[in-house]
């Protein structure tokens, strides 16, 4: 039998060899390319609809400066919510809308966003490499330039849709539910209804549901959302502790939330009932919370509230109801346990001298393809002169901070509000953890004089990503052997269910 091959087989077949070869789509230490060639009606009808979700068929291109790729019919719309009537727009396209299944670089959707509000243009892309530096769950993002049908629409930071694909990068098990929560997801419980949840309507200007499953979505079950917001309704109590401690990854929400306040994101859960994902992870059977569209942070304000001083222990928005984080936050361990992240995350995570070389590295990758970008001027009138000094000065209106300035005085300002009258406390209370000795080689000894109940001592490093966990008898000295722990300072924080208490330990 003579054998058929389809022409349009053969090019899927052939690009997605090709594809596995070149592993560039996110590879954020160079600047590549994206062309769209999309018929000139279908371009003017997308400009002229921009709540419509509808994708329009189109040509993509990407070039990674070494290599080129093309994909015919891909899908083509706008994304965003008031973005949508900016003129520098932001986009999303879709690899498998029209071909079912296609997969490129092993994703099926990706997002272009413009930062047209951002004069640096990097704030978003920085805010999420933090984000992993801090040992959270990783979305790949770098920068591109765009062009549609061969006009340059300007530099983009293109980032990965965040959905089945993305899971089983970041998770053992993508199996999971996964609701995208858009203002106001409150998490304010409203009966055992699920159906009351899924009514609920976004204030975005394409609407959609509040709680937006994106995964298993023929299921369509919020059961164990439900359960966690149930949860959140009731009193603070050591039941409370219980619960949460079983449905939420209560380490993961509060290093999640000292991320949002070291780096001035207010447009999130704790301050704006806005832009987080939650994750019912199956591996461990307890939800992760995950920031989302971090673009208004570091410094920029609408409210006119300084967030570089922003009192960091007590960020919370006590205006409206959220009990996720009021009620954890009135926790005494959860509370101590959430500044002991925070201390962390401002030694480390944002330390300008961590920070501003990745900055300088960025600006200078960019910095040609700002210069060309018009559309960047469009909305603000930003000139090059704008982008440039926007790295080191305010240029006021909603720019309140040159993006470096942001962080030496929210660094400074965390740390002063954390060790008041210049002491080394966190505001945690160490006293009853004794460590020795201190430098240590594989072994310390912990004496627990003031705790009456079996605990647990868990060990972090230096950017809180948990390393060892010890069940502790009460009123005795136990040995600890560390020796499988790398060379460097840790911290020790021990947890009875109520209070905590922490020291630091010098590794040799």
């Amino acid at each position: 039998m003579k054998k058929v091959i389809f022409p349009g087989i053969l090019i899927s077949l052939l690009s997605v060899f090709t594809f596995a070869q070149n592993n560039t789509l996110f590879d954020d230490t160079r600047l590549s390319s994206i062309y769209v060639t999309i018929p000139a009606d279908s371009l003017e009808v997308i400009y002229d609809s921009v709540l419509s979700d509808h994708y329009y068929m189109a040509r993509f291109i990407f070039d990674d400066t070494q290599h080129r790729d093309t994909l015919e019919n891909i899908g083509f719309r706008l994304r965003g919510n008031t973005s949508r009537y900016s003129q520098k727009k932001s986009f999303k396209i879709s690899f498998n809308e029209y071909v079912p299944g296609r997969k490129y670089q092993g994703v099926k959707k990706i997002n272009l966003n413009g930062e047209h509000n951002d004069p640096t243009l990097i704030r978003e892309k920085l805010f999420y490499d933090l984000w992993k530096k801090a040992g959270m769950v990783e979305r790949r993002t770098c920068f591109v330039k765009v062009f549609i049908n061969q006009t340059y629409y300007g530099l983009y930071t293109n980032l990965e849709e965040m959905e089945k694909e993305w899971l089983s990068l970041v998770y053992p098990d993508n199996g999971g539910n996964l609701y995208k929560c858009t203002y106001p997801a409150d998490l304010v419980y409203l009966g055992n209804d699920q159906q009351v949840y899924k009514d609920l309507e976004n204030s975005s200007v394409t609407g959609g549901r509040v709680y937006d499953l994106q995964t298993n979505k023929s299921e369509d079950d919020y059961t164990r959302l439900v359960e966690l917001i149930a949860v959140l309704d009731q009193p603070v109590d050591s039941q409370f502790v219980t619960e949460i401690s079983g449905i939420l990854n209560t380490d993961h929400y509060l290093k999640s939330l000292a991320m949002d306040v070291a780096t001035g994101n207010w447009d999130d859960y704790g301050y704006n009932k806005n832009n987080y994902y939650l994750y019912d992870n199956p591996y461990n059977g307890r939800f992760d919370i995950i920031a989302y569209d971090p673009d208004n942070t570091f410094g920029i304000d609408w409210f006119n509230i300084d967030w570089g001083i922003r009192d960091c222990r007590n960020w919370i928005n006590h205006n409206i109801e959220l009990p996720l984080a009021q009620k954890m936050m009135a926790v005494p361990g959860f509370f101590s346990r959430y500044k002991l992240f925070l201390d962390t995350i401002a030694n480390t995570v944002i330390h300008p001298d961590s920070v501003f070389p990745r900055i300088d590295a960025m600006k200078q990758l960019i910095q040609h393809a700002a210069e060309a970008d018009t559309y960047r001027t469009l909305d603000y009138g930003y000139t090059i002169a704008d982008f440039n000094d926007s790295y080191t000065e305010a240029l006021g209106a909603h720019v309140k901070y040159g993006l470096k300035p942001f962080f030496s005085v929210r660094r400074t300002s965390i740390l002063q509000q954390l060790h008041p009258a210049g002491t080394d406390d966190p505001g945690i209370k160490p006293e009853g953890l004794t460590i020795s000795p201190n430098p240590a080689g594989d072994f310390i000894r912990i004496t627990l004089p003031q705790i009456q109940n079996h605990c647990y001592l868990t060990i972090f490093d230096n950017v809180g990503k948990q390393k060892k966990s010890f069940m502790m008898d009460p009123l005795t000295e136990q040995t600890l052997f560390i020796g499988d722990l790398e060379k460097g300072f840790y911290y020790l924080l021990l947890f009875d269910g109520n209070t905590n208490r922490a020291g630091k330990l010098l590794k040799m």
